[in-house]
């Protein structure tokens, strides 16, 4: 079950992020819908399920932009992988605000790294300045939302270790 959800959440999570981000940006920023999902399964569930959530979301996102191929999921991983390391206690999570504030990190570093390799890849970047703006902008966005995912996130994560079927 957490292999086909590994497939299904990041993939519909990069759909969401062309098709309904737009509809709730603020200001013009959006937040980061592949980067919430797996950064909250990292957090929850720990790197070694969540690096697969960022690199099936990252490709997803990128053959969806238009942008350089893998150049979001190569963004997304370290920050991502980064979060979930550490031993997971079976019977204590991390705090919930804790959690939303590394989705928040993972958030801006996977959007400093993106950022980064356009810049090395020779894509025009209009405005730098306004671009790392936006970045900050739309990590704290993904983290105020982390506030309502991560948890889901630990649920899921209760309810699969409990069935056994773990797919990993």
């Amino acid at each position: 079950m957490r292999l086909a959800l590994a497939i299904v959440i990041p993939v519909a999570a990069a759909i969401l992020q062309g098709t309904v981000a737009p509809l709730v940006a603020i200001g013009g920023v959006r937040p980061s819908l592949p980067i919430l999902v797996a950064a909250a399964w990292s957090v929850a569930a720990g790197a070694r399920e969540a690096v697969w959530w960022a690199f099936v979301g990252g490709i997803a996102s990128d053959l969806l932009s238009g942008g350089p191929l893998g150049a979001f999921a190569c963004a997304s991983l370290p920050p991502v992988a980064a979060i979930g390391l550490g031993e997971r206690a079976s019977g204590r999570s991390t705090p919930v605000l804790l959690g939303a504030l590394l989705v928040g990190l993972a958030a801006l570093a996977a959007g400093v790294l993106y950022l980064g390799i356009i810049a090395v890849t020779g894509q025009p970047i209009p405005s730098v300045p306004v671009e790392a703006g936006t970045t900050l902008a739309g990590a704290v966005y993904t983290g105020a939302l982390a506030v309502l995912v991560y948890p889901l996130a630990r649920v899921v994560r209760r309810i699969t270790e409990r069935q056994g079927s773990s797919g990993w």
